[in-house]
């Protein structure tokens, strides 16, 4: 009786965890998940424009020393 009382409550937190996870992802538009996936090279100019020329969209570089002032 034990395991199938912890097998469902195995399957209720998986449910859970689907749920909770596609519920926070239905608000993303396409566009913020594109932006959001450039972030690691905006810190490089140099890498973000080889990554600009490779993709054929802007990645908004900015230098390290310039993001610290902000």
């Amino acid at each position: 009786m034990d395991s199938w009382i912890y097998a469902l409550s195995c399957l209720t937190g998986v449910a859970f965890f689907y749920l909770v996870t596609s519920a926070c992802l239905r608000g993303h538009s396409r566009e913020v998940d594109e932006q959001v996936s450039l972030i690691p090279f905006a810190d490089d100019p140099v890498v973000a424009q080889r990554v600009e020329q490779a993709i054929g969209k802007p990645v908004p570089a900015v230098r390290p020393d310039a993001a610290l002032k902000a």
